[in-house]
């Protein structure tokens, strides 16, 4: 069973925490991982860098910047990854935009997704008709649950769509709360609620 599924079969409120990989050093991202595990965190979205984060604000655009400059990009990700299963069973989750994933070649990413023990994908920008149409049997074959987002003006049509290739969906708030954890170097600048009580806060 995949890892997400487990989690929300035994959770009713989930918290799912944010970073982008590669800030606020190139060889932290295993670091992190370990210490949200250690806070009981109940799954981790990893941010995959991009040079064009349209979707998203000023901090984690600035991550992005930095963690780019700092030399992250898929290979690299892939490759501080590899051994994370022997040290964490925790839902692990890539969010990023879809150009770097077309890039690297859809089959390829999921594939290596699989292999380091990726348990489902957040792309912002993959339409949920073009993902049921090209890419969803992929995402299927390498055991991926993929993740669409919702909006306060997302339509219950379209909710409902998105519902039907979706185990769970993420709710875009539009409040912003300040949580500390005790995590160096992070603090709160984003809060997403999803319909299954699910938490995810992205951090600076």
């Amino acid at each position: 069973m995949n890892r997400i599924n487990k989690v929300l079969e035994e959770k009713k409120d989930i918290l799912s925490i944010y970073f982008t990989a590669g800030f606020p050093k190139i060889d932290n991202t295993e670091e992190i991982i370990i210490q949200l595990s250690n806070c009981d965190v109940d799954m981790v979205e990893i941010g995959l860098p991009f040079s064009d984060p349209l979707a998203d604000g000023p901090t984690i655009q600035e991550s992005s910047t930095i963690a780019l400059n700092n030399g992250m990009n898929s290979i690299k990700l892939f490759e501080q990854l590899k051994d994370i299963r022997k040290k964490t069973n925790i839902p692990l989750i890539i969010m990023g935009y879809f150009n770097p994933i077309l890039q690297f070649g859809v089959e390829e990413f999921c594939k290596n997704c699989q292999t380091v023990g990726i348990d489902g994908l957040i792309i912002p920008d993959l339409p949920v008709e073009v993902y049921e149409k090209e890419y969803k049997y992929v995402f299927d074959k390498h055991g991926l649950l993929n993740m669409f987002l919702i909006t306060p003006q997302t339509s219950n049509e379209r909710i409902q769509f998105i519902d039907i290739f979706n185990i769970l969906a993420h709710a875009i708030a539009q409040s912003v709360k300040k949580v500390h954890l005790g995590i160096p170097f992070l603090i709160v600048k984003l809060i997403v609620v999803g319909n299954l009580g699910f938490l995810s806060i992205a951090f600076k």
